[in-house]
């Protein structure tokens, strides 16, 4: 009997990641295109068809080799799975995207937000004993999303904005976020966020700005390798509302593991380190020696790992997780 295949797609404020999974895990082929945040669903279905064929196309592999198709969309998920709305993509609302994409690919869809991918693609790297109870997941991209896993099962709420930790307060008076709250910690945290900060700062000492575009995340880490204490600045109030946000949920939730993905993770021990340090020092005694923070198990492609194995195992997107 062919092995069977999922394809999982991560839909990013910037980059849109998919990749091939074998039925034992295996990462067959991937692919990493730009994100149209201004496109229409139908054409981010056809999109998601078009890179599907594409990563077969890699093994040679005609399409009815695969089970199914999972995706994360970067927004609010309602509990049927239909995305409400985003930030990241603000002309959506409604949108049924499964019924979008099932009749394109004649195959079965599941959907979830991009951050509960993420968590469930770092859960899956880990053995059956190295699981843990609680596990959150914050992706540091051109958002900050968020998402809570409780025995391997995503919470959600009965309105299904449970685990939206990028919208926490960390400064009642701070910044303005997108969602229109004053000071939350997307306002701070997001590589949107941290690299504006950033070209403040420099545009306040009389430094050039840096140039725009897809190499901005790049721009900072290359100036925090140069030790430019600007850069060391605008990271370091990113850790700060991060520790803020973090030692909070720690306190509620008691994890013991925090996952940081998105690209701003790609930092590694430069963010890492000090997020574990101040959340040690700031968080109840007890649960802040037992928590973990660590990097997303697969960089930038967990996500997308994440939503092939969930489209492997629809059952974790079933009626069983805990509100």
């Amino acid at each position: 009997m062919a092995e069977r295949l999922t394809v999982g797609i991560d839909v990013g404020g910037t980059k849109t990641a998919a990749v091939l999974l074998s039925g034992t895990g295996e990462v067959l082929a991937t692919a990493t295109e730009p994100t149209n945040r201004s496109g229409t669903p139908q054409q981010c279905a056809d999109h998601a068809v078009a890179l599907t064929d594409r990563l077969l196309r890699t093994i040679d592999c005609p399409r009815s080799s695969l089970d199914a198709v999972g995706v994360g969309l970067p927004g609010l998920i309602a509990p049927d799975r239909t995305f409400r709305d985003s930030i990241i993509l603000p002309t959506w609302r409604n949108v049924d995207f499964r019924s979008c994409l099932e009749p394109r690919l004649n195959l079965p869809v599941v959907i979830d937000n991009d951050a509960t991918m993420a968590a469930l693609g770092h859960l899956a790297s880990l053995s059956e004993g190295q699981r843990p109870h609680c596990l959150v997941c914050l992706t540091l991209g051109t958002g900050v999303g968020g998402a809570v896993l409780v025995e391997g099962a995503p919470m959600r709420g009965p309105d299904g904005t449970a685990g939206q930790i990028g919208h926490t307060t960390v400064d009642p008076t701070g910044h303005r976020c997108e969602c229109g709250a004053l000071g939350c910690l997307n306002a701070y945290a997001s590589g949107t966020a941290i690299t504006s900060r950033y070209r403040q700062l420099r545009a306040n000492s009389g430094s050039d700005g840096e140039k725009s575009g897809a190499g901005e995340t790049l721009n900072l880490e290359e100036s925090l390798r140069r030790n430019d204490p600007l850069a060391r600045r605008a990271l370091d109030e990113a850790v700060r509302a991060l520790v803020i946000s973090i030692s909070g949920v720690v306190n509620v939730l008691n994890p013991e593991v925090v996952v940081l993905g998105g690209g701003v993770a790609s930092l590694g021990p430069t963010l890492v380190d000090p997020v574990q340090t101040g959340v040690s020092q700031r968080s109840f005694p007890v649960p802040a020696q037992r928590v973990r923070i660590c990097q997303a198990a697969h960089g930038p492609l967990t996500g997308a790992i994440g939503a092939a194995v969930t489209a492997a195992r629809p059952e974790r997107s079933g009626h069983k997780d805990p509100l």
